[in-house]
């Protein structure tokens, strides 16, 4: 009788031993999929409890409260992200006023017909550093925009080989003045899509112009068509690019001219890309052959 007792107490014991090692496995389980779910970025949740043991309480005690502290630098990094965006949008609109203002008179003067040779030359000087940071100026107003989703796409019938065209010659003054001309092998077909034609101009335009900046010579802009996508590339030599740089070069503010003489924001790839990527397409660096080229496919569909 006693070996029978006995029996079903421990019976009732390994019961219960097995019910507890099951709950706080389940209790680890959740845990780590909390984990899972923190990093992905979502911290309006706490640890869920199923089995409470005194250790189970203090480490999920400990956990909640590095998410509340997560959650807090969190809102305070987002608040100082906006506060940043915001501050560069204003500066933007702030300095654009006078610069048009510079601009108007600068060319007033060169129309005037009442200056000499250098102070023409000065007025030119004028005009081109105003046109460098007008550039700069939209580049930045443009990212803070991108940045604060607040950049409005308009979806319209577009042919995309036509803006290339229209974009390229637009920069034809530009290698002109490089003496170079470069290579143009555009498809003669048209490439129909639906997107916004001025930001894909941006696109377009932004690439060309870093290409103008940082390359030299062998230059080129080429377009064909695969099964599923229209295809773009533009090449020019590799000049400072190193192979490590690839994968940085889409990176806000990352630029290869280290001593900032090229007057570049290292926002024109950034921009690039969140465009690209905004109208369903890729775009991607690549250095093939003592060449540097930038490939973008915008989908058919």
């Amino acid at each position: 009788m006693g070996y029978q007792i006995a029996a079903i107490i421990l019976g009732i014991l390994c019961l219960l031993l097995f019910c507890a090692i099951f709950l706080l496995r389940r209790q680890i389980v959740r845990l780590r999929k909390f984990v899972e779910t923190l990093q992905e970025g979502d911290t309006q949740i706490m640890v869920p409890v199923d089995f409470m043991t005194p250790e189970v309480g203090r480490l999920v005690g400990e956990i909640n409260l590095l998410v509340e502290k997560y959650r807090r630098s969190l809102a305070e990094l987002q608040h100082k992200d906006e506060t940043i965006k915001e501050t560069i949008t204003n500066l933007a609109h702030d300095v654009r006023t006078p610069l048009t203002s510079i601009e108007g008179y600068a060319k007033i003067l060169k129309d005037s017909g009442s200056l000499s040779e250098k102070d023409l030359e000065a007025v030119g000087t004028i005009l081109e550093r105003a046109d460098t940071l007008k550039r700069l100026l939209n580049q930045l107003f443009d990212f803070a925009r991108l940045e604060s989703d607040s950049f409005e796409y308009r979806e319209v019938p577009v042919d995309l080989n036509a803006i290339l065209r229209k974009t390229a010659v637009s920069f034809y003054s530009n290698f002109e003045a490089k003496g170079e001309e470069p290579e143009i092998r555009i498809a003669e077909e048209e490439f129909k899509c639906i997107a916004d034609p001025d930001a894909v101009t941006r696109v377009f335009s932004n690439i060309i112009f870093n290409a103008l900046v940082h390359g030299k010579t062998n230059y080129s802009i080429a377009s064909w068509q695969e099964p599923e996508a229209y295809a773009f590339c533009f090449r020019n030599d590799a000049g400072d690019i190193a192979p490590e740089d690839l994968g940085r070069l889409f990176d806000r503010f990352f630029t290869t001219d280290k001593s900032r003489s090229k007057k570049t924001t290292g926002l024109g790839l950034a921009i690039a890309k969140k465009i690209v990527t905004h109208m369903g397409g890729e775009i991607k660096a690549e250095l093939k052959d003592g060449l540097f080229g930038i490939v973008i496919r915008f989908p058919k569909a």
